[in-house]
């Protein structure tokens, strides 16, 4: 698979930060790319397949160059994943550590990466689920994942058991989170200093 194909990028924004400026990341985000998907209350989740033939760059440093504006424009910190599927792109993007931006180019990447996690970390797993998993000493994604099918299937139910090995594995054949598009929250009227102003007055810093 080339570098620029089928990657899902996930954007957390800071759990603080305001309607009118998730507002700000997400309308940012449709510059870079019109899949760009908002998952209230401050994230998002967008396909860079696309993006990649108007931005020269390689999926890290568009994501790189979206926190730099992030933060330069609105003063809004964001922590964001690129990976494969959207469920490892959305848990990796809770962990990206100081650099605020990760890349999981290959399997073998996604697979050290999730391993040594809480198993409570697994996207869409929930508190009785990891619960069980832990009565049975599954304590990471790495030990749910190294369980047999049957296993696993047994201690959480058929469907949800693959689902959430198969996460905890880096593998989902799920392609998108299938939310359909939110409605963007609403702003509040602009006044000098709002993030709409600086918005205008930022126009011409799009020199990355």
């Amino acid at each position: 698979m080339n570098e620029r194909d089928h990657v899902i990028w996930h954007v957390r924004c800071h759990p603080d930060t305001s309607p009118d400026a998730y507002r700000d990341i997400l309308d940012l985000a449709a510059e870079f790319t019109p899949t760009a998907q908002p998952l209230p209350p401050t994230a998002l989740v967008a396909q860079l397949r696309g993006a990649s033939r108007v931005f020269p760059e390689a999926p890290r440093r568009l994501a790189q160059r979206f926190q730099l504006q992030a933060i330069a424009t609105y003063g809004v910190r964001v922590h964001s994943c690129v990976a494969d599927t959207w469920s490892t792109a959305a848990t990796a993007s809770a962990h990206t550590g100081p650099s605020g931006v990760l890349r999981l180019p290959d399997h073998r990447a996604v697979e050290t990466f999730l391993h040594p996690l809480p198993v409570d970390t697994v996207h869409g797993i929930g508190p009785a689920q990891t619960d069980t998993l832990r009565r049975f000493g599954l304590h990471t994604a790495g030990a749910l994942a190294a369980m047999p099918e049957d296993v696993v299937c047994r201690l959480l139910g058929g469907k949800k058991g693959r689902l959430l090995r198969d996460r905890a594995r880096g593998i989902d054949p799920v392609r998108s989170p299938h939310t359909g598009c939110p409605s963007r929250p609403a702003r509040t009227p602009a006044s000098p200093g709002t993030s709409a102003t600086r918005r205008a007055c930022a126009r011409p810093c799009w020199i990355w």
